[in-house]
């Protein structure tokens, strides 16, 4: 897009007649003089979004015309017997010169696009998420206003590009220039303006240092240069909460944005804590109590995360090395109790969302219909058989699935907290057990379901979703191509499911390959690291506790001393499903 002048406001009669409009309402005098029909005026939006494209192949057109009509200092022409080669497209927009004189070069046709701005055109369209309608779900919207008064050679805007050149240049190649050293050099730049920011009592507090944090540790998720940076983001996570913890809630959420930064550290927290098995720093209560956005669906999921953090850091303090007294087994019963009763409020708040926050099954699919074969690994596959669920919107989407990896990271201490009661007894022979097997096998089912959505499976098939839904949506680009984004949001929960006890191997196979399929074509190499990590839970916490029965918890179990299938031992038929599962019954005719 190029710079057309000041547009003009004049009817559409007047304009097509070039002649100047008094702009009169409802019809202009030039019109009602010469006795025309005045065809009105454009609206606002047309004249600011007017469409150049025509105009700019016009002014084009006659600069190469203006420069092919210019003779040339020679007037020789040489003839071959060589055919003449078919013209550009370029120059196919003109008529072809006389062969009569010689023709000076032509010049470039082509308009390219300085790489600061179409890198960051590319992270608004992947990274940028908007409220619109009715949804008010965003993600790093805050970054628009701040980006817009922030100083050309300010932190924010170096650490802005580092990342919207790191996510170009994974999806795409540059002729001629490493786009890993560009948004590597911009990266260091903002580290350094960083450091100067967080040193000047003026700055080292503000919305724009605090954002900035935020993306640094967007970068080392983008980036993942070396194994040894795998947990690099969490050092900027601990600076923001810092900077957050300085300010003080009330002073946070003061304001639109600060309010919109805290809410983005709290999010980070939940994932800070979860992965690390940390309790949240500050407390979960810190971070929630009295703050005014308890009515956004993502607050309740924060809420529930916090929590689920805080017990499984208390268990496991429990559980490792306590010794067997009636005072300790209590203890544990206890917090069995407490996790038992958040993962039920969680399962009711499920139930309990209204259908425009609920997801939809689109359809299933067979194993023949995603391409299985003989000989063929279901990490090849893009889609796996079962079912294929749609959502209303990608935060909504990260939404239920965090709310499915808690559940699972719940399901698991319960695990742990049987192996450990029923110790030296087989805990898979428990009711504990079998409810919590299911769970985790319904989340993990669940999780894999939305997989086609977060990776735009749905855009390639007609009809299947609603491009004119009152949705949120990106900051700009359309929303016909994968995303990286939703990718980001799913990477947490598939890692949960591929490193989960209950998972299948084609399930675990499949998670893999989707895992590298977002490192290697939607470009966060973050993938590749929790994709390469080979951990088992809850089966390796138990080990830890001691309260392991057998070598393997999975492949069998112990009947009248001969080893006996796990699914021989329980009636896995009549366990109990979760929740979102059951708003799925039923199969639907594949559109595919």
């Amino acid at each position: 897009m190029v710079y057309g002048g000041k547009p003009s406001r004049g009817c559409r009669t007047c304009r097509a007649r070039r002649i100047k409009c008094d702009e009169g309402k409802p019809t202009c005098e030039q019109c009602a003089k010469a006795r025309r029909e005045c065809a009105g005026y454009r609206t606002e939006f047309e004249i600011v979004h007017r469409d150049q494209t025509k105009s700019t192949i016009r002014r084009m057109n006659k600069a190469l015309n203006q420069s092919r009509s210019t003779p040339s200092t020679s007037t020789a022409v040489t003839t071959t017997s060589t055919p003449p080669k078919k013209p550009p497209p370029s120059r196919l927009l003109t008529p072809r010169p006389s062969p009569a004189r010689q023709q000076t070069p032509d010049p470039a046709p082509t308009l390219t696009v300085p790489l600061a701005q179409r890198a960051a055109c590319y992270f608004a369209s992947n990274f940028l998420y908007v409220p619109l309608g009715q949804m008010p779900h965003g993600f790093m919207d805050y970054l628009v206003p701040l980006i817009d008064t922030e100083p050309p050679d300010g932190a924010l805007r170096s650490a802005f590009n580092a990342c919207a050149i790191a996510a170009l240049g994974n999806r795409e190649k540059a002729n001629n220039l490493n786009l890993a050293n560009v948004s590597l050099r911009e990266h260091t730049l903002a580290l350094a303006k960083t450091h100067a920011a967080l040193g000047n009592p003026l700055t080292s507090n503000s919305d724009a240092t605090l954002a900035t944090v935020i993306l640094l540790g967007l970068y080392e998720g983008i980036t993942a240069i070396k194994d040894s940076r795998m947990l690099a983001w969490r050092s900027h996570i601990d600076g923001a909460i810092q900077i957050v913890k300085l300010r003080g809630r009330e002073q946070m959420r003061s304001t639109k944005i600060g309010t919109l930064l805290f809410q983005a550290v709290r999010h980070q927290v939940i994932g800070r804590a979860l992965t690390s098995g940390t309790p949240p720093p500050l407390g979960a209560d810190w971070w929630m109590d009295g703050i005014g956005d308890g009515h956004l669906l993502p607050t309740a999921m924060h809420r529930f995360g916090l929590q689920a953090s805080e017990l499984r850091a208390e268990a496991s303090a429990l559980l490792t090395g306590i010794t067997r007294t009636a005072r300790n087994i209590d203890l544990i019963q206890q917090m069995a109790r407490r996790v038992r009763l958040l993962d039920e409020e969680i399962a009711s708040w499920l139930l309990a969302l209204p259908p425009n926050l609920r997801f939809k099954t689109l359809c299933w699919l067979s194993g023949e219909e995603v391409g299985l074969s003989p000989g063929r690994e279901y990490s090849e596959l893009e889609m796996f058989p079962g079912r294929v669920d749609i959502y209303p919107d990608f935060v909504t989407a990260s939404v239920w699935n965090t709310a499915r990896t808690v559940r699972l990271i719940l399901a698991s201490i319960n695990i742990r907290i049987a192996a450990w009661l029923s110790t030296p007894a087989d805990y898979r022979t428990t009711a504990e057990y079998a409810t919590s097997k299911a769970i985790c096998e319904g989340a993990i089912a669940d999780v894999i379901a939305s997989v086609p959505y977060h990776l735009g499976w749905h855009i390639k098939h007609e009809g299947l979703f609603d491009k004119d839904a009152d949705r949120s949506g990106f900051a700009c680009g359309d929303e016909d191509s994968i995303k990286a984004l939703p990718a980001w949001f799913l990477i947490w929960a598939l890692t949960c499911v591929k490193n989960h006890d209950m998972a299948t191997e084609e399930q675990r196979s499949w998670v893999k390959g989707r895992l590298r399929f977002i490192a290697d074509h939607v470009g966060l190499k973050y993938a590749n690291i929790v994709n390469d990590l080979e951990l088992r839970f809850p089966s390796m916490f138990i080990r830890q506790d001691g309260a392991m029965p057998s070598p393997d918890p999975l492949r069998a179990g112990t009947y009248k001393g001969r080893p006996v299938p796990v699914s021989a031992m329980l009636n896995i038929n009549n366990t109990p499903r979760t929740p979102e599962s059951m708003g799925s019954e039923g199969r639907y005719p594949s559109p595919c």
